[in-house]
């Protein structure tokens, strides 16, 4: 199924990919002013701890600041394909928590965490997120503060697989001070914590990716200099296969369900369930982001695996037939 095909929503009945996009962009544009007139204190947008029950958590933390551009808004617009084909990796009572990244030294609100939801409530979930689109310009943002909230403040009894999933396009500040921490991470450390021990505070408790989109955009899936030097302190804690290189942020929740089939040893389904729903240039795009990650080429476009069937499935106006073109819908 492309993405200009039909789908069976579900629960999701109504949602269409081009009309959710539109809501949320005007969202964007006045969820900080909003937020500022009714004098939304920053600490109220960060719970001092979240418990979930679910066997399979997810976060996906996303950097909010102005040069993040389109993931924040392809992401909820594409919130029923995750929510619906996101279960077939991890299962019915796959449970999600949203989180906002921005810069602790020049934004009102550094961070912000929503509880795990699941099903039709993540829409208001992630529209209860401020749109700052801000940043300190450093090359760097806060999202040390997300892993180490994240590290400290999760109860997850029954969890059996819980990943982490960062997305963004800096770098990490060096360390975490006290300060910081307690305010935006609500733990306590004692001077300061470098970004790697956050980090790998946070590997004990999830398996943690990050995809990282361009900082410096140099064309195709080059990296600038810059993008070089961003991307190797990631990789260098987090190590090259768990890093996703990303230029096309409207491929965003391609990949992360191909860090999710990774970690649930369905590699196989993913490459024939997005080789089936999307066209080649996407499938290329997607799999070239996520080659580090799989070990694997990008399948040839002449060439389908037919051993799987994604969740969203073609309609059909009759047996045999394929139903006519509709309004984009993921």
């Amino acid at each position: 199924m492309s993405e200009s095909g039909d789908w069976d929503p579900g629960p999701w009945k109504g949602h269409d990919f081009k009309s959710a996009k539109k809501h949320y962009d005007v969202h964007v544009g006045r969820s900080y002013a909003d937020a500022k007139s009714k004098k939304q204190a920053a600490d109220d947008l960060i719970p001092p701890s979240l418990v979930t029950q679910s066997k399979a958590p997810l976060v996906i933390a996303c950097d909010v600041t102005g040069s993040m551009g389109e993931s924040p808004a392809t992401i909820f617009s594409k919130c029923p394909y995750l929510d619906l084909e996101g279960k077939q990796y991890l299962g019915d009572d796959m449970a999600i928590s949203f989180a906002a990244v921005g810069d602790a030294y020049s934004d009102t609100y550094p961070l912000q965490v929503q509880p795990f939801s699941k099903g039709t409530d993540l829409k208001s979930r992630l529209e209860a997120l401020i749109i700052e689109g801000n940043g300190g310009g450093q090359a760097r943002e806060s999202y040390d503060l997300a892993a180490l909230y994240y590290a400290a403040n999760v109860e997850m009894p029954k969890a059996i697989h819980p990943i982490f999933i960062f997305i963004g396009d800096e770098g990490l500040y060096d360390f975490v001070d006290k300060n910081q921490a307690s305010r935006w991470a609500r733990t306590s450390i004692e001077g300061k914590m470098s970004y790697g021990d956050v980090l790998e505070s946070l590997k004990r408790k999830y398996a943690v990716y990050a995809i990282r989109q361009p900082y410096q955009k140099v064309g195709g899936d080059k990296m600038s200099d810059a993008d070089m030097r961003i991307h190797k302190q990631w990789a260098d804690v987090l190590g090259e296969d768990h890093m996703a290189f990303l230029p096309d942020a409207a491929r965003v929740v391609d990949v992360i369900f191909g860090i999710l089939a990774k970690e649930v040893d369905k590699v196989d389904y993913f490459v024939t369930e997005i080789t089936q729903r999307q066209t080649a240039a996407q499938v290329k795009t997607a799999m070239k982001g996520l080659s580090t990650i799989h070990g694997l080429p990008a399948p040839s476009s002449k060439k389908k695996n037919q051993s799987g069937k994604s969740v969203i499935t073609k309609k059909n106006t009759k047996k045999g037939t394929q139903s006519k073109k509709s309004k984009p819908l993921i």
